[in-house]
């Protein structure tokens, strides 16, 4: 059974994937957009590490308002269901 952490980690490097190049954007660009290093921005979408507060935070503000919420209702979605999974 995943932890909760891990599919966390999980949704947010599809998210940060889908964004970087529905944008066009390098990685070099979104590391800049996140205040992290290429290789912090790197390692993240690759989900060897998870976000930190601040980086989650800075994401979130170059999302416009209908994506913002459409991330956060996903991720509810989403630990809801490993909820239900924990308790099967």
């Amino acid at each position: 059974m995943r932890s909760r952490q891990t599919v966390f980690k999980r949704f947010l490097n599809v998210r940060l994937r889908k964004f970087r190049y529905s944008r066009g954007y390098t990685q070099e660009r979104m590391a800049e957009l996140l205040h992290i290093s290429t290789r912090a921005y790197s390692d993240l979408e690759r989900g060897k590490y998870s976000a930190s507060a601040l980086t989650l935070l800075f994401f979130m503000s170059e999302l416009n308002e209908a994506e913002a919420l459409a991330l956060l209702s996903d991720f509810h979605k989403l630990m809801l269901s490993a909820l239900s999974a924990d308790e099967s």
